[in-house]
């Protein structure tokens, strides 16, 4: 190992090439050479031996005819084994090593490795074996995904300098006809040749779990002069294996190290520690979970997102085709988000709450149902109490759940009007979920339209689409923010566009846009979309205020009716909590709007503030 943090520490121009073999796959699932040979000679003993001999004696005797095999030297002719066993039918050999292989999941020492990988320079993997563990972990573990080089007609990609990880199959893939037989393995293509000579020109190999029974990554090796790899390569061996003297010979020539471990995972901790001394187990597993939670989350968003996009479009007939082909793949009566999407997929409020009070009697305990529930019960039922009761409720069954901290926040803020309540629980949902996108971007509008703190609602702005750079509404958002707070026209109308580019079909993206465009003086495109934001059938009543607010605001003639409108719906309740015209009433001045003062009256009553009074 301290070989290993020399050339970390000391040497930041030298990186290490992983050089994998057999023995680093046992315990994700995959069986050694030695097993899978022995395994294969069983087969044939069972086949082809009809006198009851046992299998050493049939071994002894010559069978199955491979000059040199006996029963201790079974893995340096694992090659010539597969071949005897499949010769006739390779592809059922490969057929039974792909089964295998598909079932094999990475095991504790890669998901280390990929944590190696990502973390530090030392990015490259030379391996004998066929799957796929490496690219597996990197992947679970969401890290940049590598460049497999699997076939030898693809060498020349395997360079020194890369942007990604390394995996060279110096094998092949096992979907590429995998070099199996004596000869494909007896010998290194001359791809790889060219392509491992550049890289131990530039890469310090370590091994692990190869034992050298090979002949072509091995015999490439041996012919390697002395000086060809760069600094000492280091051989990892188990205590209990003897190194050929064909990898002595290579160490000698080559001045290598040895370095004797209890097995590929066990030797991946202490390599962990030396190459990334601030790694924690706990954290490393606990960030697998949220990213599966992420996962799954994202997953039901995007299915909501699908449905919601095709509600409402007029298109009565695809709507209900949708519909039904949607609830034809929900059958888990057992599933909280099974009983969620026909929720969704019902416009009648009654039978919807209907649904939601039949899958409440089936799963009580429930607290991602009795969470939406109670969004229903705010934002359609406008039974405030009982939204409070079960947001309560979700907050019991689940108290370390940072989405129901953050949906409850949200009531506090636009219900209750409960602001120190609502940023207590905030700041309780990012503690439980600091990477949870949508509530950093809903704590980012409270201190924006709240507290007053624009740094810092930009800080959490900022972060959301770090998290989420893909979100539309915190890509509206944060174009809000920057057009009235920050005054920085040309970025908010980058991130207007970006987030009708997201979700082309948003009335809500699309009336904001409208408005922005609006006060800009851009008459012609503003007009275009304040069309498309009311054929998009606004279902908020604030956006129906905002879009009536822009009818009357910059064109009085040709909506007549924009008053009257923006007056029946503030009889109703309605209102835009934080809406800012100042821009669109500074213009409509411009422009000579004939009663600025209602303007400014209506801009009040709407926004609920005084910041458009003259």
């Amino acid at each position: 190992m301290a070989a290993i943090k020399q050339i970390d520490a000391d040497m930041p121009d030298r990186s290490l090439a992983f050089v994998l073999g057999a023995g680093a796959s046992v315990t994700s699932g995959i069986p050694a050479g030695m097993t899978l040979a022995t395994g294969w000679l069983k087969e044939m003993h069972g086949r082809h031996c009809l006198d009851g001999q046992a299998l050493e004696a049939w071994v002894a005797s010559g069978q199955p005819s491979i000059d040199g095999l006996t029963i201790e030297n079974i893995a340096q002719y694992y090659p010539q084994i597969f071949e005897k066993c499949f010769g006739n039918d390779p592809d059922s050999g490969f057929a039974a090593l792909e089964q295998l292989m598909e079932r094999a999941e990475p095991y504790l020492g890669y998901s280390l490795l990929a944590e190696i990988i990502d973390k530090t320079r030392h990015k490259v993997v030379v391996t004998t074996n066929f799957d796929n563990l490496v690219a597996d972990a990197l992947s679970i573990h969401n890290r940049k995904p590598p460049l497999i080089v699997g076939h030898e007609s693809l060498a020349g990609f395997a360079r020194p300098r890369l942007r990604r990880p390394l995996v060279a199959k110096i094998h092949r893939d096992l979907m590429l006809h995998p070099k199996n037989d004596a000869q494909g393995v007896g010998c290194l293509a001359q791809g790889w040749a060219d392509a491992l000579k550049q890289l131990f020109q530039n890469f310090t190999p370590l091994f692990i779990g190869y034992g050298g029974n090979d002949g072509s990554l091995m015999g490439f090796l041996n012919n390697l002069p002395q000086g060809a790899i760069l600094g000492r390569p280091i051989w990892c061996k188990r205590k209990d294996t003897v190194l050929s003297e064909t990898v002595q010979t290579f160490l000698e020539i080559h001045r290598g190290v040895v370095c004797t471990i209890e097995g590929f995972d066990e030797f991946m901790f202490p390599l962990m520690q030396t190459l990334v001394p601030d790694f924690d187990l706990a954290g490393h597993c606990n960030g697998v979970e949220q990213l599966g939670k992420q996962r799954a989350e994202k997953l039901r968003q995007q299915a909501e997102q699908i449905q919601q996009a095709h509600a409402g479009n007029g298109l009565e007939a695809n709507e209900s085709h949708l519909k039904q082909d949607m609830t034809d793949t929900l059958k888990n009566d057992f599933n909280w988000w099974t009983w969620e999407m026909r929720a969704q997929g019902e416009k009648d409020p009654d039978k919807r709450d209907a649904i939601y009070r039949k899958a409440l009697a089936a799963l009580p305990s429930n607290a991602e149902l009795a969470g939406t529930y109670a969004i229903f019960l705010k934002d359609i039922r406008k039974d405030y109490d009982t939204a409070e009761r079960f947001h309560k409720k979700a907050l019991e069954l689940a108290p370390n759940d940072g989405r129901h901290a953050g949906n409850y926040a949200v009531f506090l803020y636009g219900i209750r009007k409960d602001y120190d309540g609502a940023e207590r629980f905030y700041k309780k949902a990012l503690e439980l979920a600091p990477d949870h996108s949508t509530h950093t971007g809903n704590y980012a509008v409270f201190l924006n339209e709240i507290r007053k703190d624009y740094d810092g609602a930009e800080q959490f702005y900022k972060k959301a689409l770090e998290l989420d750079p893909n979100d539309a509404n915190r890509t509206g958002n944060y174009a809000i923010f920057l057009c009235n707070i920050r005054k920085d026209y040309n970025g908010a109308e980058r991130l207007y566009k970006k987030a009708l580019e997201l979700a082309p079909n948003d009335a809500n993206h699309t009336g904001n846009y409208c408005q922005f465009l609006l006060a800009q003086g851009e008459q012609a495109r503003g007009k275009e979309l304040l069309k498309r934001a009311f054929s998009l059938n606004p279902s908020g009543f604030a956006l129906q205020l905002e879009l009536w607010f822009c009818c009357l605001a910059h064109f009085p003639a040709e909506y007549p009716q924009a008053e009257q409108k923006i007056r029946t719906l503030l009889a109703e309740g309605a209102r835009s909590n934080g809406g800012d015209f100042r821009d669109n009433i500074a213009r409509a001045e411009a422009d000579g709007h004939p009663n600025i003062p209602l303007l400014r009256e209506l801009a009040d009553a709407i926004s609920e503030t005084t910041q458009h009074a003259a």
